[in-house]
């Protein structure tokens, strides 16, 4: 039996929520987001406090664009998707041109409306899919989920119980990492709706907690934030035999940077990207570029790296609250750490096989490594690049690929041809793959076809597609507005926050201040 009171009033839950109807479903999503407004400025609070954060720069729009913004967006496509659904009608689906080698894709990005053509100027994203797909409305599975989550960035298991709730239609039983326990209340606040209507239970525990409730006939469901390693022990027990199991574990994000003609501009402007990116939460978050890949005899590459190492020294070390990123640090910079705090490093010129186990797993840490491969034009090195990560690096979640606009026009056939060669969900050109985990339209996953030790299943999502192969989210090389979640951005947390409280309850005035406060910035 679960070790709090939990089961029955959920499996009751589980019961009721398969009759609601979708209007009932939307004026559920209409409180939460009301409670999520309530709690944000807490919550961010809170998370801060507890890694010790509070006096590091850009920390605080870091914690807006990993906690309450990308529940703020999800919430928003929920309502638009069951209001539609109340209706009568499904997502309508746009369908683009379909690249060679590509079954079928829809665009996703901008979504209608004047806010994504403000604040995401430019930006595109679709969604490819079997050929097959037919559009069906979400789930109603009618039983328990059980959700387990990772300590390392506050929204996802809030997103998790969103996608269990909305898109499966299951009630939740929510373990937050004791590495939570102190947003925890904050949390409880911003899903207080679920828990009212006996949709949520939230408990706090470690490792031996998750399995124990794993095990427990209550739960026919369970999804993971996690490591490989826990999501083995989770195949591996036989008491979970018949649950359905999915799991995000992380990957060795790759970053792929075309040898080309390159500005100096626009190698710092790159270079700016993959430090930010790096650092974001202290590393500790696994939308990280971990592995950037350059062409060998690229002759462009020792001044980018250049760029790269003043880029990430200019960024503030950290003391890490991730209990292993010290550690980790050490394995992939090949040097122990100074002091307490970690600072953003650059390990470069790594050899394909004498350092083949710096990317056999996911470094939980904010160290950047750089490998040159051969290859005599960006076709051949493109190719050599993408089936080295393909058959060698760790993960299927996400990655990365930059190339000024005139590069990446010669060399479209290339990048499509790597594009379809990586097991990768979600691949962000010239921009950041958190898009893909915040968009809450897209979904954020990995493939069927991924081995197992990348994770399973997708969460998110709301075009009702039950199949996808991925997402490719493309941004112009230098966007405008600059992005606030980039720590160049002068008014960035501000930004953040006025975004995701426009999100949650939409008005002109909140549009118009956001964009404000997103156009102040270089």
């Amino acid at each position: 039996m679960l070790p709090l009171p939990a089961a029955e009033p959920l499996r009751a839950g589980a019961v009721a929520l398969r009759a609601r109807s979708h209007a009932e479903l939307a004026a559920l999503i209409g409180r939460c987001r009301r409670s999520v407004e309530l709690a944000a400025d807490a919550w961010v609070e809170a998370s801060l406090l507890a890694k010790g954060w509070s006096a590091v720069s850009h920390a605080r729009a870091e914690e807006w664009a990993s906690g309450p913004l990308p529940v703020a967006r999800f919430l928003h496509a929920l309502h638009d998707l069951q209001r539609g659904l109340a209706a009568g009608h499904l997502p309508r689906l746009r369908p683009r041109p379909v690249a060679r080698g590509t079954p079928v894709a829809f665009d996703a990005l901008p979504a209608p409306g004047l806010g994504d053509a403000l604040l995401l100027a430019g930006h595109r994203a679709r969604v490819e899919c079997p050929a097959d797909v037919v559009q069906r409305e979400p789930e109603r599975c009618g039983d328990v989920a059980l959700v387990l989550g990772a300590g390392n960035v506050t929204a996802t298991p809030v997103l998790d119980v969103l996608h269990q709730v909305f898109l499966c239609g299951r009630t939740v039983l929510l373990k937050l990492s004791p590495l939570h326990a102190a947003v925890a209340p904050a949390l409880q606040r911003a899903l207080e709706p679920l828990v009212a209507a006996g949709l949520l239970h939230i408990v706090c525990g470690d490792g031996p907690l998750g399995r124990e409730l794993a095990r427990d006939a209550a739960i026919a469901a369970v999804h993971l934030t996690g490591s490989t390693a826990t999501w083995a022990s989770l195949r591996e027990d036989a008491a979970l035999a018949g649950k359905h199991l999915t799991a995000e574990v992380g990957c060795c994000t790759p970053a792929f940077v075309l040898p080309g003609e390159w500005r100096d501009g626009e190698l710092r402007h790159v270079a700016r990207q993959l430090a930010a990116y790096a650092a974001c939460n202290g590393g500790a978050t696994c939308l990280a570029p971990r592995l950037v890949l350059t062409a060998q005899h690229w002759p462009q590459r020792e001044p980018f790296l250049q760029h790269l190492q003043r880029e990430l020294a200019a960024l503030p070390a950290r003391t890490p609250f991730h209990g292993a990123a010290r550690e980790h640090f050490a394995r992939a910079a090949g040097v122990q750490p100074a002091g307490p705090e970690l600072p953003p490093t650059l390990r470069a010129g790594l050899d394909a096989g004498r350092h083949a186990d710096l990317w056999a797993s996911e470094p939980f840490a904010p160290v950047l490594l750089e490998l040159p491969l051969p290859g005599p034009d960006v076709v051949a090195w493109l190719a050599h690049a993408a089936g080295f990560v393909r058959d060698r690096v760790h993960g299927a979640l996400s990655a990365y690929l930059f190339a000024p606009g005139r590069i990446l026009g010669r060399s479209r056939d290339a990048v499509a041809d790597a594009v379809r060669a990586l097991p990768h969900g979600t691949i962000a050109i010239n921009c950041w793959t958190g898009l893909g985990y915040g968009l809450g339209v897209v979904p954020w996953g990995v493939p069927a076809s991924a081995a197992w030790q990348h994770g399973a299943g997708w969460t998110r999502g709301t075009l009702c597609l039950p199949a996808t192969t991925r997402t490719v989210i493309e941004a112009p090389f230098r966007s405008r507005p600059l992005a606030p979640w980039l720590p160049a951005h002068r008014t960035g947390s501000a930004t953040l926050s006025a975004l995701t409280h426009h999100y949650l309850d939409p008005s002109p005035l909140r549009l118009a201040r956001t964009a404000l406060l997103a156009l102040c910035s270089p």
